[in-house]
């Protein structure tokens, strides 16, 4: 229960929370960090709900292929095996959920955890298998579990590092490397951490700003629901036609710019069939206001001067003398005439 735990690591991630300013932490991020303090204390029981054990939550091959228990693939993201477990966990996840949340919005930050979540379990199952035969390491090795938070954060860092500018380093490696770097790193330096589950995520994040899961990130229709290849450029996996170009880098900002410029193209286009519209439509008969409905046929417009010729009275100007005001012709009295009956009319 909950007395029962040691709880130095929670003491401490409730200090940071609350020295980063539990205002500050966007709703997602927040929920998640609460959810996974609770379930370390066992706060459902409290409420009399109990909570499964760690050895049936935790992920692995046999747990999920074999018995189907395929809850483990979300739950066991959930639990810590210590208190500075879920410290140093949940103290990465504030660092990044503040960052890439505001970012993304709350439902596509959302979409990205679930995602991370259910994937990294599933690869991590896959991975279990190919080393367990490729290796020979035998069929224990199936059975061995992980748990925690682990993999869903080593896939936000690949997304956080890939949507950062090229130019960034860390001690002279590029920050787009810099998670592989940390697989290997940590895995000599704490050898009982799941070398595979951290791989795992780092390959699902991969799949997300890279390959066919990048819909998950930039909120677009993937291709294999529109039934082609005709949305794989969206993806940010590089896949172009014409063959051989290199993969582009998936930008969300870049994406929300697209879908802009897409609606103001759509708003252009409208604005000129209105405009065509306006200059095909006739005068209503009897009225001043236009209508895009076609007159009957046989139709004739009532003239205004019914009297008036219809041709030009006067002689077209010299072109090479009409901008001299000497040369320039006097009005013909036809002219004259319209202005004097405008003035009766109007005035």
């Amino acid at each position: 229960n909950v007395g029962n735990r040691q709880n130095l690591g929670v003491l401490l991630l409730a200090l940071q929370i609350f020295q980063f300013g539990i205002d500050r932490i966007p709703i997602v991020t927040l929920i998640t960090l609460l959810t996974n303090i609770g379930v370390y204390l066992h706060v459902p029981e409290l409420f009399h709900v109990d909570l499964p054990k760690v050895r049936d939550i935790c992920i692995s091959y046999n747990g999920v292929v074999v018995y189907r228990e395929y809850l483990r693939l979300v739950l066991s993201g959930f639990y810590h095996l210590s208190d500075m477990h879920l410290y140093y966990n949940m103290a990465s996840f504030l660092y990044k959920g503040t960052q890439l949340e505001p970012r993304l919005g709350a439902f596509r930050f959302a979409s990205v955890l679930g995602t991370l979540l259910v994937g990294s379990s599933a690869v991590y199952c896959a991975l279990q298998y190919t080393a367990a035969n490729l290796l020979m390491l035998g069929a224990s090795h199936l059975s061995t579990c992980a748990a925690g938070f682990s993999c869903v954060l080593f896939g936000l860092k690949v997304i956080m590092q890939n949507t950062t500018p090229p130019s960034h380093s860390l001690f002279g490696i590029s920050i787009h490397m810099a998670y592989w770097s940390e697989l290997v790193w940590i895995s000599i330096i704490s050898p009982n951490v799941s070398f595979v589950g951290h791989l795992a995520g780092i390959l699902t994040g991969l799949l997300i700003t890279r390959g066919p899961l990048n819909f998950v990130l930039t909120g677009e229709t993937p291709a294999f629901f529109e039934g082609g290849l005709r949305n794989q450029q969206s993806w940010g996996s590089g896949v172009a036609s014409g063959g051989g170009s290199a993969p582009r880098r998936s930008n969300i900002y870049q994406d929300r710019a697209d879908n802009f410029n897409e609606a103001e193209d759509a708003e252009l286009q409208e604005a000129i069939r209105r405009s065509l519209a306006e200059e095909n439509s006739t005068p209503r008969r009897g009225g001043g206001e236009y209508s895009t409905q076609p007159e009957p046929r046989g139709y004739t417009p009532t003239r205004l001067y019914p009297d008036l010729p219809t041709q030009p009275s006067a002689p077209p100007l010299d072109q090479d003398n009409y901008h001299d005001p000497s040369q320039a012709p006097s009005l013909p009295a036809d002219l004259d005439e319209i202005r004097r009956r405008r003035i009766q009319r109007y005035g």
